[in-house]
């Protein structure tokens, strides 16, 4: 190859390297605009309720404005926006709005999605409420929809392998997560205290591949031989990814 072309090769290397658009947010989170995650969602009760299958959307808007400051916006196919954003301390939500609000409802505090440093044994505290827990007598609800469930989130691996509809992803950073709900049972038992635990992997570049959730998983608390409460697991996993 001569100097000419050999300086033109560089030359091109150089503008398709500068040309690649780098994560915004954080490597494990990217809030790039135009980004799209689409998953399976899989929940399952054991025997005693049918399992149930959909899928899920997420789409980064870019950034929008509301008030003084600006956040990257994340949609998902059920209408709901998440307003994001990061500093060195990490990837956090600071805002939702519900396909009924005209407006994003502030939180009271972030709420961090992955915090710094990404290190094994990195914890923070964040609020949850439960999804998937059901009092089955003496009719069927969903239990504590507007419950806060204080969750401690740490980050247990960086080096895992996940395989997901998507494909084999690899160096993935691992987050486990645990608590419990407190739920009023009868008069005579009081307050039921339920587990909780999440686990939830990331990929390089890409973000969220899994996630798996458990609520009494399975287990049926029995008051004078009454199934009060049922619990199960639900499996998140990515199906495809665009950037």
């Amino acid at each position: 190859m001569n100097n000419f072309n050999y300086l033109q090769l560089s030359l091109l290397l150089i503008f398709l390297a500068g040309c690649s658009e780098k994560p915004i947010g954080s490597e494990y989170f990217p809030l790039n605009e135009g980004m799209s995650w689409t998953y399976n969602l899989d929940t399952d009760y054991g025997e005693d309720i049918a399992s149930t299958k959909r899928q899920l959307t997420i789409s980064n808007l870019g950034t929008k404005k509301f008030g003084k400051k600006s956040y990257f916006v994340r949609r998902t196919s059920s209408g709901i926006d998440y307003y994001h954003n990061y500093d060195d301390t990490g990837v956090f939500r600071e805002a939702l709005r519900t396909v009924v609000e005209s407006k994003p409802r502030l939180d009271r505090d972030r709420r961090y999605v992955l915090k710094q440093p990404m290190t094994i044994g990195t914890e923070w505290r964040e609020i949850s409420r439960p999804l998937l827990i059901l009092r089955v007598y003496p009719f069927r609800v969903r239990v504590g929809k507007d419950a806060q469930v204080p969750m401690i989130y740490r980050i247990e691996s960086l080096s895992e392998t996940v395989a997901v509809p998507a494909g084999i992803f690899e160096n993935c950073i691992k987050v486990v997560a645990q608590g419990t709900f407190n739920t009023y049972t009868d008069a005579v038992s009081g307050d039921t205290e339920i587990p909780m635990y999440v686990e939830e992997w990331y990929a390089p570049g890409v973000g969220l591949v899994k996630q798996v959730r458990q609520e009494l998983d399975g287990d049926i608390i029995d008051i004078f031989n009454t199934p009060v409460f049922v619990g199960g697991n639900s499996t998140l996993s990515l199906k495809s990814f665009e950037d």
